[in-house]
């Protein structure tokens, strides 16, 4: 069992600072739904809460006239998770018209020209105005998420998807950049190609969420939503430091802690913030294993980073490359070498050596194993770290 409290090592988790004040969700959807709404949410994958920003619409539009589109991206969901995410969308809708995006669609539509052209699902598209709801925490390599990503990303085609995540190999794309970020930049581009298309019938609403506390909400067009709560994002999920620590406790619950593939968000926000031969560990149950895997294959060809880096310059670029570079960068000892534990009952020995990590049974052996003595070393918990991200700030 490990041994540490709060005494132990500074812990930093999402600042709720008091009861949030009440949001008034109607007020932050402007559009005219007389000709009724489609709706575009997260995932299952996503702890948004999509219904809260529902429920406030009830009294302005007649629920037989809303449709639900699951923005999935790649993502890709058995039918029972479904149906428990379709039920908890329709509370207080009753029957409503839900659809789950599927990026490999032959029937996705071309939205926009020149560089900002992209396929999308075709409810993207029509009459109805549309609304996307999104959450806004840290993203690795996009920034920041909400519901610009949704909207785009998330009801994208998978070459889409793919050019897109190509640009998280730049060294421009971090966390909490969006100024010179080359995947937001793209983001954006794809939404002014659907505002052309559209005209003014989009909306946006995002929410700041730490567990079932909405922190701060925000509305407007899609880009214009994220900026209203990006500083209330910040405040919340983002510690300053003055020095890179010697390690870093990842502890993560909740969606995040399903599968490495999601768990790795907390590796990826925070991985700057641990000195070069550093140690990370990583906690979380991960009980569907390595979750998506096609970023696997990459790691099993390649042991190291040039390794990996040789075979994607001689094949190309494929989804997940990104996150094999990434992660390999981070560990290799010829780069940053990171050594990087995992206490996971859902990972299996095998896949922990493919990934590069070492298997631990506890925290507190896990540092032990990197020579990292708690109290003399410089050792941060992180909590919530799937949606935190520690930046260095050395003046």
């Amino acid at each position: 069992m490990d041994r540490f409290s709060e005494s132990d090592m500074p812990t930093l988790q999402p600042r709720l600072r008091g009861a949030p004040p009440p949001v008034a969700m109607e007020s932050l959807v402007t559009l005219d739904l007389a000709d009724g709404l489609t709706v575009l949410v997260n995932d299952p994958q996503r702890h948004t809460d999509s219904v809260r920003v529902l429920s406030a619409l009830l009294g302005r539009v007649d629920p037989a006239k809303v449709r639900i589109l699951v923005a999935t991206g790649t993502h890709s969901f058995p039918p029972a998770q479904q149906r428990r995410h379709e039920e908890y969308l329709s509370r207080g809708l009753g029957p409503v018209d839900i659809r789950w995006h599927d990026c490999r669609s032959e029937s996705l539509v071309p939205i926009g020209r020149g560089s900002g052209a992209w396929r999308g699902h075709p409810w993207l598209l029509g009459n109805r105005p549309l609304l996307a709801i999104g959450s806004v925490e840290p993203h690795y390599f996009a920034g920041y998420t909400g519901a610009h990503k949704t909207l785009t990303i998330g009801c994208a085609s998978f070459a889409d998807i793919e050019a897109d995540h190509a640009h998280a190999l730049d060294p421009a794309s971090r966390p909490c950049a969006l100024d010179g970020n080359p995947v937001f930049a793209g983001h954006r581009r794809m939404v002014q190609s659907l505002q052309r298309e559209r005209g003014g019938s989009i909306a946006a609403v995002n929410v700041v969420q730490v567990g079932g506390s909405i922190v701060a909400a925000g509305g407007g067009g899609p880009t214009e939503a994220l900026d209203n709560v990006r500083a209330a994002a910040a405040a919340t999920f983002v510690h300053h430091v003055r020095h890179p620590a010697d390690a870093l406790v990842l502890e993560l619950s909740g969606p995040l802690a399903q599968s490495f593939y999601q768990a790795d968000k907390a590796i990826k926000n925070n991985e700057w913030a641990v000195r070069n031969d550093g140690a990370i560990v990583l906690k979380a149950p991960c009980p569907d294993g390595v979750g998506q895997d096609h970023f696997m294959d990459l790691l099993r060809r390649g042991a190291s980073l040039q390794a990996c880096l040789d075979i994607m310059a001689d094949r190309g670029y494929r989804l997940g490359d990104h996150k094999a570079v990434r992660l390999r960068a981070l560990t290799d000892p010829d780069s940053r070498a990171v050594r990087v534990f995992a206490v996971s009952d859902g990972l299996s020995p095998a896949d922990a050596d493919v990934l590069g990590l070492t298997k631990a049974p506890s925290v507190s052996e896990a540092l032990g194993m990197a020579g990292i003595a708690v109290g003399k070393d410089r050792v941060y918990r992180l909590l919530d770290a799937g949606n935190l991200c520690v930046l260095v700030n050395e003046d």
